[in-house]
């Protein structure tokens, strides 16, 4: 098992969906394995079952980094933190959670609704709302944040270890600006919501996709947050942009 890998924990939308070939899609979610140490990008409903699915142990997570406070990307934070409340706790005795303008705010929110049962104990959780262009550092490792065009604050994020890079655009509109924040990247994972034919507000269609991934000359251009719609055809559109590629619940990408 390579030390750095990129885990796919919810590859599709707004909810548990099938998939091509019998198999289902949840909701979004991806962990970055930089040795020991888990950096989560998204925590959907559903996806700390994930987390136990592909043998990552969720008390060596300590920071999480959310696009948005939609629930289908932010669903199982209270089952994280309810899950340490009465088992286990982040190694390092730290969490670190990172959102748009407003994350702190509703992070207080949901605490209050289920007081008590999601206060640390014995460990310590800070909350940070980050701005466009914010940086954030790690052991070993930076990220940083660039605001994206969605239905609510929204944040995409570059996240860089040595020889290394992982952008995440989480759900957003057309941004042209995306592949250059993506630029050379090792991987980059591109929402896909939507087949071409569709619209929706702070969302993606597939060729939009696809050109955002072209444009960013990055290595592997990964499609996620996939519905039956978008995914529709996409084997043979993908062969269009080297390195493309669907995502898949459990898949793991070495970095």
């Amino acid at each position: 098992m390579s030390e750095r890998e990129f885990v796919v924990l919810g590859s599709g939308g707004f909810s548990p969906a099938k998939a091509g070939q019998g198999t289902q899609r949840n909701p979004a979610g991806y962990a970055v394995r930089l040795k020991d140490e888990v950096v989560l990008l998204d925590l959907g409903f559903g996806n700390l079952r994930q987390l136990a699915r592909a043998g990552l142990d969720p008390d060596a997570v300590g920071t999480v980094f959310f696009t948005h406070r939609h629930p289908d990307h932010v669903g199982d934070l209270a089952a994280l933190l309810f899950r340490w409340r009465y088992e286990g706790g982040p190694r390092k005795g730290k969490l670190r959670l990172f959102g748009p303008r407003g994350f702190k705010s509703f992070v207080g929110r949901l605490e209050r609704a289920y007081h008590p049962w999601l206060k640390p104990r014995g460990w310590t959780m800070t909350v940070e709302d980050l701005a466009d262009r914010a940086t954030v550092k790690g052991d070993g490792w930076k990220a940083s944040a660039r605001e994206v065009p969605h239905t609510t604050e929204a944040l995409a994020y570059r996240l860089e270890a040595v020889g290394a890079s992982v952008v995440y655009t989480g759900d957003t509109g057309w941004d042209a600006g995306l592949a250059r924040f993506a630029e050379d990247a090792t991987l980059f994972a591109v929402e896909a919501t939507l087949h071409d034919d569709e619209r929706m507000d702070g969302h993606l269609r597939v060729r939009e996709a696809l050109d955002l991934g072209a444009a960013s000359k990055a290595k592997t251009v990964l499609l996620t947050h996939l519905t039956p719609r978008s995914e529709k055809g996409l084997a043979r559109r993908l062969e269009s942009v080297p390195g493309a590629r669907a995502a898949e619940d459990l898949l793991r990408i070495p970095l």
